[in-house]
């Protein structure tokens, strides 16, 4: 067998082997690169759910009024708290994360004088299945805009974060967002998975483009910079410096190029203790409070 085929049987094993350990079924052999890519895509594209809900984020979400609402990418189970006319701050979790998680901030919010929207994202918590991208991600904050009224502020988590940023490229228009522990972009995550599950160079650009056919975004565009250069808001950032999922160096990163960004470093809080960081809540209510 020549090697570049051998090298490709190899990657197509490695690919095979993850897919499985996440629940997926491959297609049947044989595979070329436009095969493999597209399959990549879709494992890359489903989450797993791991995030179950623990006493605390039930309890949070028992405060709230539950409903489902429809999307363009399927129903989402959401909670919302405080009266209907408020200035609405929606609540936007993370990969493989769900609403509960983000339920520590609806009371200090609502006490302050705001309404609060949490929602479970397509493929995650008590929504249906669903493929998600940060663009349809970022799709569903804007229609949630659109139905449930303007969002006056946006709290977002990892992917979250980059949901709700590029959610206002999208025709929302906070007054400004929190961003906890965010991403930078999708190109460093596909490189990651490119380099663990050893791609060919056909393989890897058969998987962006497959990327960018199913979000309709260019696989560069979806990047937090993106969002930053156009900001006409303020954002809060909040990240540990020691994170080991998302790296300090992207708030740093984004926050160079996002006029009227701020830091707070959160030591020894992690990915996703920063959620329930009281400061952190404390800040996200003045920082919103500010701009009232």
């Amino acid at each position: 067998m020549p090697h570049g085929a051998q090298r490709c049987h190899a990657m197509s094993d490695l690919l095979v082997s993850y897919a499985l350990s996440r629940g997926h079924t491959p297609p049947p052999p044989p595979y070329d690169e436009e095969i493999l890519g597209n399959f990549a895509a879709a494992v890359y594209l489903h989450p797993l759910r791991e995030g179950r809900r623990v006493p605390r984020e039930d309890a949070y979400l028992a405060g709230a009024a539950a409903q489902k609402i429809e999307t363009s990418q399927g129903p989402v189970s959401a909670w919302r708290w405080g009266p209907s006319n408020r200035p609405l701050i929606g609540l936007v979790h993370g990969w493989q994360g769900h609403a509960g998680q983000m339920g520590g901030f609806a009371a200090p919010l609502v006490a302050a004088g705001f309404g609060v929207l949490a929602f479970d994202a397509p493929g995650h918590g008590d929504s249906p299945d669903a493929e998600l991208s940060v663009p349809s991600f970022a799709r569903v904050v804007a229609e949630l805009a659109m139905s449930q009224g303007a969002f006056f502020g946006l709290v977002g988590h990892s992917m979250g974060a980059a949901a709700a940023a590029m959610a206002t490229t999208l025709g929302v228009r906070p007054a400004g967002l929190v961003l906890l522990a965010p991403p930078l972009s999708q190109s460093e995550s596909v490189a990651r998975m490119v380099d663990r599950l050893q791609f060919t160079p056909g393989v890897a650009h058969a998987f962006v483009q497959a990327l960018e056919r199913k979000s309709g975004f260019r696989h560069a565009d979806v990047d937090m910079r993106v969002a930053a250069r156009e900001a006409d808001f303020p954002a809060l950032l909040f990240h540990d410096p020691a994170d080991r999922s998302c790296p300090f160096r992207n708030s740093e990163l984004i926050a160079a190029e996002w006029t009227g960004a701020r830091i707070v470093p959160c030591a020894g809080r992690g990915h996703l203790r920063i959620l329930s960081t009281p400061y952190v809540h404390q800040q996200t209510v003045d920082f919103f409070t500010a701009r009232r």
